[in-house]
């Protein structure tokens, strides 16, 4: 089955080296609105994103899922722009971050429902782009009440449209199986899940429970090492993870942003004194890969994670 780009559908083949996790910028609609240059500039993102992106591109990157949901500011135009001016693919995702919106708090799960399924068929916001993914979001608070009506609509959303589910998850809640539940009661096989952020914990046994499951693993903060779970830590879980047999159940990525508008400021980020040059979307090349490979693994293990395993995936059967 195609797969939904930004520039439109590509056969599984094509997609090549897939970072499964990322954003251009999470930066919110309403902020940008208010405050302006204060707070994001559309040019600068695009030219930073454009340098980055094509530093990724000669590490090895071909394919970028873009994880940015309708309420953190995704920005299908600029994706495109950024898509076009790198040669990369871009897939977008539809759906809705952790935040108990008040917009989503009064309505229905149909009427969820409704809006997320015009975007998989007639395309987003007046645009010809049709999402490759669909995203959500559960936090400390786990699914709350609001997050239970969203889970449910886009479940059913995935199930018809045949498209699969990234979820952001805290693992020190320890949900994971409760997700893939919830899910499952809404037709969505667990294949066509992957929980993101399982990277962040070395709990094999909590991990083992989701993989046993059939949904996916998304080893994808790489990008937040440090302030977090170690790079080592990281690659020894995962050594461990392909010796007990799950290497075709994980997938690699940063979770980084050009622009995280969520914090920091947009001063530092013009001038780049925000910007750690260590750390960026040719990271896990740089830096994991030769990990992975010190660590024992094969090339051709390695080389599933990044591009067998995204098709397999993204590829809904």
């Amino acid at each position: 089955m195609p797969v939904n780009t930004v520039r439109g559908p590509l056969d599984g083949s094509e997609l090549g080296q897939t970072l499964i996790h990322e954003h251009i910028v999470t930066a919110d609609w309403s902020m940008r609105m208010a405050f302006g240059a204060h707070f994001y500039e559309h040019d600068v993102v695009v030219e930073r994103a454009v340098e980055q992106f094509l530093r990724a591109k000669e590490s090895g990157v071909r394919t970028v899922v873009d994880g940015t949901p309708v309420n953190m500011g995704r920005d299908v135009a600029l994706i495109r722009e950024v898509a076009e001016r790198t040669g990369l693919e871009f897939i977008v995702s539809s759906g809705f971050y952790y935040q108990d919106e008040v917009y989503l708090k009064w309505r229905s799960e149909d009427e969820i429902h409704a809006w997320l399924t015009r975007e998989c068929e007639d395309g987003i916001a007046g645009t010809d782009v049709r999402p490759g993914i669909m995203k959500t979001a559960c936090a400390d608070l786990g699914i709350t009440p609001i997050l239970d009506k969203v889970f449910r609509a886009i479940g059913r959303v995935a199930a018809e449209q045949r498209l699969p589910i990234f979820c952001h998850h805290h693992t020190e809640v320890g949900n994971g199986e409760a997700i893939v539940d919830l899910f499952e009661s809404c037709g969505v096989a667990p294949n066509q899940l992957v929980l993101g952020h399982s990277g962040d914990t070395n709990d094999l046994d909590y991990l083992e429970g989701i993989l046993r499951r059939g949904a996916y693993l998304g080893m994808d903060r790489f990008g937040h090492c440090a302030a977090g779970n170690s790079l080592e830590n990281r690659v020894r879980t995962i050594t461990e993870l392909c010796a007990r047999g799950h290497g075709d159940r994980l997938l690699l990525s940063h979770d980084l942003a050009t622009y995280f508008g969520v914090f920091g400021s947009w001063e530092d980020f013009k001038t780049g004194e925000s910007v750690d040059p260590t750390v960026d979307f040719t990271f896990i090349n740089r830096q994991v890969v030769p990990a992975l490979a010190s660590a024992g693994l094969t090339p051709d293990a390695v080389r599933a994670m990044l591009e067998r395993n995204p098709v397999e995936f993204l590829e809904v059967h």
